[in-house]
């Protein structure tokens, strides 16, 4: 926290500066026109999975290279997310997994402890629905702790409400609080790994949400919504006095662009925002990865003749038409912008790297815009 007082202090001082100088930059915050964070980083994330009462939470982490041995990378399967009713109706044959980055069980770097990321899932979705970009982090050097909202999950939306509810707020404390004991606990498999006094979260869509409420939250450094406003229930939501770093799709067919543009200019400084060209709702998941014909379990749904709401049908598809962007072509951007800004929110880059339009150089798979606040 104290590097980030800094930075705002010294803001004033910055733009006198700037006029007694002659003027400065175009707006970016980084004399760099590379994009560093795009591709793994030094380390190897490892995956593990954690109880947290009715629910769990999956935990990437870094791992130094060669530890991972012969492991295989983990997988997911999207049936695991169905209630037992409406897995029973599909087709025995039809359970195509997601392979992901990361590689469970295996032994942490013991060069920590890292920082704690929280992420938010979305409505109708799980977990792991975004392991491009939480598997992509452990690489860069943090601890990022997924719970399952089951509140607002897949199986809740296809008739399994959980039978204990968490507020938001409510359970991304008590995942802080999960991990802490975990770094705590002699044996554990994180047993000094997380650094959970200062930390950071990001969230998908309605997962967006919940990280705007949690950034108020002590110890928050900063926020990161994907595909995400700033109302609920009709409500524009409180924004936290935190940095944040708001990202997504102009061609996003169920958070509309202007609503993120409109929690953007709301947003106190420093904010940043990051614009992706034709990305839908779900360019920041796996979702679209998800299948022979991509869109995961609501377009596999389809195909096998279910029943399908058209508001689940819209949500589990905005992104993956084969009009739309290639998610898998802006996984890049996502994983670059949102690297850069937690290295900068924790202090790890002392400056902003790769926080500028210039960082469009090196990432020629998508274009986007970029714009900042200071």
């Amino acid at each position: 926290m104290r590097a980030l007082i800094s930075v705002r202090s010294m803001l004033p001082v910055l733009a006198v500066s700037c006029l007694l100088l002659g003027g400065c930059s175009d707006g970016s915050s980084s004399a760099t026109s590379a994009a560093p964070y795009r591709d793994a980083g030094p380390y190897v994330a490892g995956v593990t999975t954690l109880d947290l009462g009715d629910r769990r939470v999956e935990v990437w982490y870094p791992v130094s290279p060669g530890d991972q041995g012969d492991a295989p990378r983990d997988a997911y399967f999207i049936r695991d997310w169905l209630p037992d009713f409406i897995d029973a109706l599909l087709p025995a044959d039809v359970n195509p997994p997601l392979v992901t980055d990361a590689y469970r069980g295996v032994p942490a770097s013991r060069e920590g402890p890292f920082p704690l990321v929280l992420f938010a899932h979305g409505f109708a979705a799980f977990r792991d629905q975004s392991t491009f970009l939480t598997a992509h982090l452990a690489t860069w050097g943090f601890v990022v702790a997924a719970p399952d909202y089951l509140e607002r999950g897949l199986a809740a939306q296809l008739g399994q409400p959980p039978a204990t509810r968490y507020e938001d707020v409510q359970l991304g404390r008590a995942t802080v609080d999960l991990l802490k004991a975990e770094n705590a606990r002699v044996g554990s498999l994180l047993e000094g790994v997380v650094s959970a006094e200062r930390i950071a979260i990001t969230g998908h869509s309605a997962g967006g949400g919940s990280a705007i409420r949690f950034g108020d939250a002590p110890g928050v450094l900063t926020y990161v919504p994907l595909s995400a406003g700033a109302r609920g229930g009709g409500q524009e939501i409180e924004l936290p006095d935190k940095p944040s770093l708001w990202l997504t799709g102009a061609a996003d067919g169920v958070v509309a662009l202007d609503g993120v543009e409109a929690a953007y200019a709301r947003a106190l400084p420093p904010r940043r925002i990051v614009v992706i060209e034709n990305a839908g709702h779900l360019a920041p998941s796996d979702l679209c990865a998800i299948g022979a014909s991509g869109g995961g379990i609501v377009a596999i749904a389809i195909e096998a003749g279910l029943p399908v709401p058209e508001q689940l049908q819209r949500l589990g598809t905005d992104g993956c038409q084969p009009e739309a962007l290639d998610p898998e072509d802006g996984w890049p951007v996502i994983k670059h912008f949102v690297t850069a800004q937690l290295r900068w929110a924790f202090g790890i880059d002392s400056e902003p790297v790769g926080l500028s339009q210039g960082a469009a150089a090196d990432l020629p798979e998508a274009t986007f815009s970029y714009r900042e606040t200071l």
